[in-house]
Order: structure tokens, then sequence, then C-alpha cells
């Protein structure tokens, strides 16, 4: 909170007002988050009467926040390089307002409309189809094509995951229902609480089952999906208050000189395999992170080498990055953006032709970013507050989407623990990986494969038909509607 007071004590007031409003719609759409997301954590626990829903919710609440504070940073920054590196680098500070509150506001409009109608959607998909919307837009207004607009690689990884985890889900929950049919002889457990008129609570092992895979999904849901909301205060933060936030201003000096080596290493290994990464570069499997256009940085692949053994020199020497002037504290961040880059899509080629180099580029990317790839704990603290707020409030409407409306017949206990562990399981997987996936669509499709497994199962084929297809119509509505935000806002503020 220091450095985040210091800044407040030393920028005007319309700055310190945009900073307030950027934060305030972000903290919101994690709390609309709590609505779609959250709220399926403890959907099970409610409907099954396993715990009161008040005290499901704290619970939900707590494991999420232990849930961020243990996921780490590696989805948050996955969000956050969902943005093509053009405009992470652009000195434009009214540019990235614009675009801060585009893929906001969108995303907010579509997530509040669908809870409003209680379809359990992804707030992050739409939250990706914001950023692609404003990302396409924010290129063809400075020059750039469609396939230049868009990281596309990272999106094509982020849709993939996306894509790939409900599948697992539905599977996964599937096999473990035809197996707990087979293997379970508790009829107890297969029972819905509508089928236990005079029971206030399922028996204990059922209850138990099902309160601690909730828990648990609460837990994933926070090291996954509170990242995301990690990564969009941290684009604000730079944005708006680059001097204090483009880099890590309480790194240890140990930690600095740590880049500062990194920096040399990879300029010493660009000097090294200069002839095989130009050769590369020449046949388009390196390619420039930037494109000059007008006021838009850029990256040249030609100097990368110069380019890391730059910061190296800037940092050398350097107790703690407030010693920087304010115009290397940018360039020093830029630089790093665009060698990390460059070096990423050699890691992943040199993969295959040579793993060692390829493990030596990872361990020295990995200290190379540590400045720009952090969130101070008051951020971690504030989306968990917010996700557990959102919960509170808006849970009841999925709750009964997620119980009742889905399968032909009312969930039964063993259906919503199974849910629940796959949901889990699949979350925490997708963690390993940098993965952001939707909670909404693995545990969905989850208690869709547990409905299907049922020898006299069934899903209600409409409301099943109606959430693909709000799952489907998500990514183009929102990138539609950020794309459209976005060019409002950016005629206002020019």
């Amino acid at each position: 909170m220091s450095v985040l007071w210091e800044a407040l004590t030393n920028v005007d007031k319309l700055t310190i007002a945009l900073l307030l409003l950027s934060l305030g719609i972000a903290l919101f759409y994690e709390m609309i988050n709590g609505f779609h997301d959250t709220a399926n954590a403890v959907a099970m626990i409610i409907y099954t009467h396993s715990m009161k829903a008040r005290d499901s919710v704290v619970m939900s609440g707590v494991m999420n926040f232990l849930g961020v504070l243990m996921g780490g940073i590696g989805v948050a920054y996955a969000i956050v390089h969902l943005l093509p590196v053009d405009i992470m680098v652009a000195t434009n500070k009214n540019a990235s307002l614009a675009m801060v509150y585009a893929l906001l506001i969108s995303a907010v409009i579509w997530n509040l409309g669908t809870w409003y109608f209680a379809l359990p959607v992804s707030s992050s998909h739409s939250l990706i189809g914001s950023i692609i919307g404003v990302s396409a837009t924010f290129g063809v207004l400075n020059g750039f094509d469609i396939s230049q607009s868009v990281n596309w690689n990272v999106v094509y990884g982020v849709l993939a995951g996306l894509a790939i985890s409900p599948i697992i889900g539905f599977g996964f929950a599937f096999f473990m229902m035809r197996l707990a049919r087979k293997y379970i002889d508790s009829p107890k457990l297969f029972k819905s609480p509508s089928q236990e008129e005079k029971r206030k609570h399922p028996n204990f092992w059922a209850r138990m089952g099902i309160i601690a895979t909730g828990a648990g999904v609460s837990f994933a849901h926070g090291s996954n999906d509170g990242q995301k909301g990690i990564g969009l205060l941290m684009i604000i933060l730079i944005g708006i208050l680059p001097n204090y936030y483009a880099l890590n201003m309480n790194s240890h000096q140990y930690k600095i000189t740590q880049t500062k080596d990194a920096a040399n290493n990879l300029a010493r290994f660009y000097a090294d395999n200069n002839e095989t990464l130009i050769q590369m570069v020449s046949d388009k499997r390196l390619t420039s992170a930037l494109k000059t256009k007008n006021t838009i940085a850029e990256c040249n692949v030609d100097q990368v080498g110069s380019s890391a053994s730059l910061v190296a020199q800037k940092l050398d020497n350097l107790k703690s990055y407030e010693d920087l002037a304010p115009e290397d504290i940018w360039s020093v961040r830029t630089t790093i953006l665009c060698s990390d880059n460059f070096f990423a899509q050699a890691e992943k080629i040199y993969l295959i032709s040579d793993k060692d180099k390829s493990d030596y580029i990872a361990t020295q990317r990995k200290a190379l970013v540590a400045p720009i790839e952090y969130a101070p704990t008051w951020v971690i603290m504030a989306v968990a507050f917010a996700i557990g707020l959102g919960t509170m409030i808006g849970y009841k409407r999925i709750v009964t989407t997620i119980g009742e409306k889905i399968g032909a017949k009312p969930i039964n206990y063993m259906q919503g623990t199974i849910s629940q562990l796959t949901t889990m399981i699949t979350i925490l997987l997708a963690n390993f990986v940098h993965a952001p996936v939707s909670t909404t669509h693995i545990l969905s499709s989850a208690v869709t494969g547990s409905m299907v497994a049922e020898p006299d199962g069934g899903i209600q084929k409409g409301t099943v038909k109606v959430i693909i297809l709000s799952w489907v119509f998500t990514l183009p509505v929102t990138a539609v509607l950020g794309s459209g935000i976005y060019m409002l806002l950016n005629f206002f503020m020019k």
C-alpha cells in the first residue's frame, strides 16, 4: 500500500478520479463474476440443504480468498497477454484508459444481462470477447490489419482451454457417475432433496461429500477466476500510474540483480546463436512483436540482443526501481516485454530441436519478467473480497438453474458431489498450464454428464440449448460491444 499511497499523494485529482473509477468498474465486474461463477460453487450445497445459504456463502468466500492468495498470478498474466504487446507498450494514456473502460463495460453489460435471465454464462468468456473486440479496433484505428491487431496465438490457446475443459468435465462426470452406480450400494446417496421431504439435510456422508467438494470448487475458482480480476487491476494501475506500477517498486535489490543477470544471459544467448536466430527470423518463425505504425512503439527482432543488454546496463548496481528516471521505468518495461515476446517464441522452437536451450531460455525468462509480472497484496485481497461479496448478493438465480433446470429430474446427492469434484480437479489442472477456464462451463457440463449417465436420466433440452447458445454468442456479442464502446470512448478522449 505504500506505493499506492505515494502515488496518490503525488498525482493530480483528475488522475486519482480516473483511477478510482477504473478500479471501481473492475471490482464491480468481479462482483458480477461472483453472481455468475462463484454461485456455481455453492449451488449444490444450498440446493441440497447441506448447509444454510448464509453459512455456505461465507465458506465459499473464505475458500475463494484462500484460492486467490495461493493461486499465483500465472493466469492473471495470461489474461494480460491476450492484449497485443502494441497496446501494452503504447505511451498514450488516453488510449489505455479507453481500452480498459471499453472491455470492462462491455463485459459488465453482458454478464448482468445473462445473470438477470439466470443463465450460467462464463465471465471469462465475456472478458476474452471484450478484449478481442477492443484489441482489434485499436489495431484497425492505428493502421494495422486484423492479423496484427489481436494476439491470436494467445487467444487460440485460451479459447482451446475454454473449449476443452467442459468436454473433460462432461466426460469425467459421466464416467464417475457410471462407476458410482456400479460400485456404491447406498440408495440414500442417489436421492434428491425433493425425494426426502421428511429430512432437513441429506445423510452425513452425502452432506460431507457435497460440502467438501463445494469448498474445493470455491478454492479452485479463486485460484483461477480471481486471477483474471488481478490481471484487470494491474492493467489499470500500469495504464494510469505507470511511474509507480510499470515495474514492481517493492523488488528487493537481489531480485533486481537476478533480472539484470537474466537480461545479460539472454543477450549472450542471442550472440552465441545469432546465425540460427537470424535464419529463424528470415523464415518468419520468429516475428517482430510490434509493427511500427504512427506513434506505436516497435520491438525490432534485429535489436533483441542489444535491447536485452541495455536493460542489464540500466539495472547495473541499481538498488531500487524507484531510483530510475520516469522515462527509464517505462523503457525498461517496454524492452522486457519485447525481449520476452521474442524469446518466448524461440523457447517453443527450441523445445523441438534442442530442449536444453529451451529450458535455459525458460529459466532466464522467468527472472527477466519478474519486475513486470507481479501483483500487490492489496490487489489480490480486493479481488477476493469483491468476488465473495458478489456471491452473497446474486447466488439464488444460478442455484435454481444448476439444481433443477439442466436435468430432466432434480439433481441427486451423488451427482452433485461428482459434478463438484470434477469441476475442482479440472480447474486445478488448468492452473498448472496457466489456462483461464470457466467454472460455469465446467460445472454445467459436469452436471449434464452426470445426468446423462443415469439409467433413467436425461436433460432438459430447452435449458441446455439456451445455455449453449448463450455460450456461442458471448464471444461475438462482447467483441462487438467492446469495439463499439472503445470507438466511442476513443472519440471523446482524444
